[in-house]
């Protein structure tokens, strides 16, 4: 007598699992709702094959691989824009030269001093103060800033800085460092300065304008050969341009070209021009040195041996206010 019944296929069974559909059978005798020993291990086989079943159809996601640790880039690499220690500063940065406007629009006028790098200029400077407070009693406070100056050494002008050094009252004497002066195109060439700009002027335009004389200062000692016929020939250069170029800033007023450059305009234009009305002297720093190549007067000195400047002075300045004079001088123009 069979002992269950199949509900899909509604026909009796001898087995606890339908062998036509598979399914679970109802037991006829005995506790319905208490499964058999039979049933019971093969709900539990049928259960454990379903999920194995499942598990082998089911793709396995294998792991991905761990990223690398990420790294911040580098920084980009910033190439600093080359500057030549012989170029003037901007203006915004000329160190002494908000000062020196202050002083001339207060009334004073300017004594230039031009000449190359550790030329001796600030000693000149230097050189009268204290020649003015030893022998006329006139005292002024010094107003130099340089770095190197020690109780031995006065120290040269900070570069890319002016000296402001009152006098008077009336009169101050401007002395900018000697990188101010590269200016010559021979020389702004040979030092890879590119083409001078009005920019470059910055620094004495206005001094220009409230002139009261002007000083070249020739350093015997920097020669270039001195087995030369003209070893002072590169210093002779520069000052033949300095003086040009501020015959050019005084008088020349008229609107200036754009497309024509600055030192094309000078050549051009500066013979046009009145000769420069101040007085213009040309000292000869460590003069000490002169014995050595001359017993002659300075200004005979200057005419045989340093033809470019002479000329210079002869075209630039007027004849009676062009000399190569001692120190004192600087007293002679100041006081005329």
């Amino acid at each position: 007598m069979p002992r269950y019944h199949c509900e899909n296929c509604n026909e009796p069974r001898d087995a606890a699992i339908c062998p036509k559909c598979g399914a679970d059978t109802q037991l006829l005798e005995g506790d319905a709702s208490s499964p058999s020993l039979d049933q019971l291990v093969s709900r539990v086989s049928r259960k454990a094959a379903e999920a194995e079943s499942a598990k082998a159809s089911t793709p396995v996601a294998l792991p991905r691989p761990a990223a690398p640790p990420r790294t911040a880039p580098p920084p980009p690499r910033i190439e600093p824009a080359p500057v030549s220690q012989s170029q003037p500063a901007s203006t915004t940065s000329i160190v002494g030269l908000d000062e020196l406007h202050g002083v001339l629009d207060g009334g004073s006028e300017a004594v230039i001093i031009c000449g190359n790098s550790h030329s001796g200029k600030s000693e000149i400077v230097y050189g009268y103060i204290r020649a003015n407070e030893t022998y006329h009693g006139k005292a002024q406070n010094l107003t130099l800033r340089a770095t190197l100056r020690t109780d031995d050494a006065l120290g040269a002008t900070n570069p890319q800085e002016l000296w402001v050094q009152p006098i008077d009252g009336k009169r101050v004497f401007l002395d900018p460092s000697g990188e101010f002066y590269k200016l010559a195109p021979e020389t702004r060439q040979r030092e890879h300065l590119g083409e001078v700009t009005e920019d470059n002027f910055k620094f004495v335009q206005r001094a220009v304008s409230r002139l009261a004389g002007i000083v070249l200062v020739v350093d015997l000692t920097n020669v270039v050969d001195p087995r030369a016929q003209y070893p002072w020939r590169r210093q002779e250069e520069d000052l033949k341009f300095v003086l040009s170029a501020l015959r050019w800033l005084r008088f020349d007023k008229e609107a200036r070209s754009p497309s024509v450059g600055v030192s094309t305009n000078i050549a051009n234009r500066v013979s046009n021009l009145p000769r420069l009305d101040k007085r213009v002297l040309v000292l000869f720093s460590k003069s000490d040195q002169l014995a050595k190549f001359t017993n002659q007067r300075p200004l005979d000195f200057a005419r045989q041996r340093l033809k470019t400047l002479h000329g210079a002075l002869m075209t630039h300045a007027r004849p009676e206010d062009a000399a190569q004079v001692p120190l004192q001088a600087i007293g002679e123009l100041l006081h005329r």
